[in-house]
């Protein structure tokens, strides 16, 4: 796991146990966005300052994301997951929902709790199409959530060191809840305070935009599915599948450039060993397009498509 770094951001994270809160002095003192608690359980408990926080929030101008407290030794995760998704509907929301998963969650052991929380996660993502999360503790994200946690983000506490425990699951946090005593103005009493990775904030706050895919010509008739969306059209030269290098830095988010000097593309840096140049434009193949941009990439014959994921 990384150490907070000066290029993170400040996030605070939020209750009713801050009571009222001037969300302009907030903004004011360097926050550049919360998460607010929304839910608890599966009953009917909503946060008292939900509904305030949320609106104060967002007409500061702060990017907000909501979190549910699991209690995943009284409930289920469907029942969790509607009650949670149900008071979020139609809130603006910036950041990933997050799942809440400490204390007493323990009671159902590692293997039966990091089955709960897929289920929830799974079961937010399709009610609210909306991204998700998961919060823990580090000692806790160690002794109980497993290997399929790892596809979610995670937003990891751990007070008073630089850089939170290692656990077996997460190789990096995207949110880090470094102290619980911090001080804010506009803010009466203690407050959370967290690093978020600047990455992970752009990407909510200022994603990138992807320009619209050409249409195929003639010869560019192979679909290159990026993170489940289509992303651009590939071909076939010499029984060899090609893609185009910039539309994929463009649905990955890396960085493409070419280097006039050099008479060479790079990506993120550095150069890339093959490539094709046609019609102006620069085709890579699957296997230098997984090691060039970082992700993994299969090929189905069947359906002539090319998949990448990151």
């Amino acid at each position: 796991m990384q150490a907070r770094s000066a290029g993170n951001v400040k996030v605070i994270d939020v209750s009713h146990h801050q009571g009222a809160i001037d969300w302009a002095k907030v903004k004011a003192d360097g926050v550049v966005g919360a998460m607010v608690k929304a839910t608890e359980g599966g009953g009917s408990y909503v946060d008292p300052t939900f509904a305030a926080n949320a609106a104060g929030a967002v007409k500061a101008g702060l990017p907000v994301g909501y979190y549910h407290y699991a209690r995943p030794e009284l409930n289920s995760a469907a029942q969790e997951a509607a009650h949670f998704a149900d008071k979020v509907k139609g809130m603006k929301a910036d950041f990933p929902h997050a799942l809440d998963v400490e204390g007493k969650a323990s009671r159902l052991g590692g293997a039966a709790l990091t089955a709960w929380c897929v289920a929830w996660l799974k079961a937010v993502e399709q009610l609210t199409s909306h991204p998700v999360m998961i919060y823990t503790g580090a000692s806790f994200a160690k002794s109980y959530l497993g290997k399929s946690l790892e596809q979610w983000p995670l937003w990891v506490a751990h007070y008073e060191v630089d850089q939170p425990m290692d656990n077996n699951t997460w190789s990096a946090w995207a949110i880090f809840q470094y102290s619980s005593e911090e001080k804010v103005d506009g803010i009466k009493g203690n407050v959370d305070m967290n690093a978020m990775e600047k990455a992970f904030y752009d990407k909510y706050v200022h994603p990138v935009v992807v320009p619209a895919i050409p249409k195929p010509t003639g010869i560019d008739t192979i679909k290159v599915v990026v993170n489940d969306k289509l992303a651009a059209y590939g071909r076939m030269i010499d029984g060899h599948v090609y893609l185009p290098l910039r539309l994929l830095g463009d649905a990955l988010g890396v960085d493409v450039e070419w280097r006039a000097a050099e008479a060479s593309p790079y990506v993120g840096g550095k150069i890339v060993p093959y490539y094709k140049l046609i019609d102006g434009k620069t085709y890579i193949g699957v296997r230098v397009a997984a090691e060039m941009l970082g992700g993994k990439a299969s090929w189905d014959n069947g359906t002539k498509k090319v998949y990448l994921y990151k």
